[in-house]
């Protein structure tokens, strides 16, 4: 709760409307979260625009939310309050796939942050998630077009990993371009703009119908998760992204075991 703070703080912090002066507010509450349906497109276009004023995580995170805000701004203007009062800076920490590091694209991990505010079973996120990755990894991208394209021949690869440095790597090979160059860093805004239209798909998919189902594992993955995943033979290994990135056994080590 928001424990020592008056209604007047409540009031200057935006929290509490003449709807709910008397409420008990807990920015913790997962109920507080409500969701609406996002319009893919429209959040796409947001997070282009926003893109350079905090890259990929924060451009993803705060096109999402401003979205699902826009559409609560009728019906809710409350909890669309709420979720603009998010803290959006903090998300500009995973820009360069956290803190310039190359590892998890801010993308990628932005997008599946914003589905675990609006999915509460496990299982559901961790598959909706899975799809994500799954598309990140093997959908040639970039595919979004910006109203105004400065790089109208803008070359798509197929990622192979989530992570920014094989990511951005492969696609700058296949452009030869360098990593520093504006053409580089417009290909990773238009790939968050890709990441944000699947995430907002895969949400309306899940609040249309919380029974539905999402894409499974891909082979060759599948059979090594088979194996070595938590149920298999032998169980040593967590994760269920792309193996043949960086392991490539071939087939006589699938057909060994």
């Amino acid at each position: 709760m928001l424990t020592g703070l008056g209604i007047g703080t409540l009031v200057s912090l935006g929290l509490v409307d003449s709807e709910a002066k008397a409420a008990n507010v807990s920015m913790s509450d997962a109920d507080l979260w409500k969701y609406a349906k996002i319009d893919p497109q429209k959040a796409a276009d947001l997070a282009y625009e926003l893109y350079p004023d905090g890259q990929c995580m924060y451009a993803s995170v705060k096109a999402l939310l401003t979205t699902i805000a826009d559409a609560l701004q009728g019906s809710d203007p409350f909890t669309a309050r709420i979720v603009m009062d998010f803290p959006f800076h903090m998300m500009r920490y995973g820009l360069g796939g956290i803190g310039a590091t190359g590892s998890t694209c801010g993308a990628f991990n932005g997008c599946a942050a914003v589905m675990g505010m609006f999915v509460k079973e496990v299982p559901k996120l961790n598959a909706m998630i899975q799809e994500l990755c799954t598309y990140y990894e093997r959908t040639e991208l970039p595919k979004y077009k910006p109203k105004e394209d400065n790089f109208p021949a803008m070359e798509t690869t197929v990622a192979g990993s989530t992570l920014c440095h094989v990511s951005s790597t492969r696609w700058r090979a296949a452009a030869n371009v360098k990593i520093s160059e504006p053409k580089r860093a417009d290909r990773c805004r238009r790939l968050t703009s890709d990441i944000v239209t699947k995430t907002a798909e895969l949400l309306n998919r899940y609040h249309a119908d919380t029974n539905c189902t999402f894409a499974p594992l891909l082979q060759p993955t599948a059979t090594c998760f088979a194996c070595h995943g938590p149920q298999g033979t032998k169980a040593d290994i967590i994760g269920t992204s792309s193996c043949a990135t960086c392991h490539q056994q071939g087939e006589q080590h699938i057909e060994r075991f």
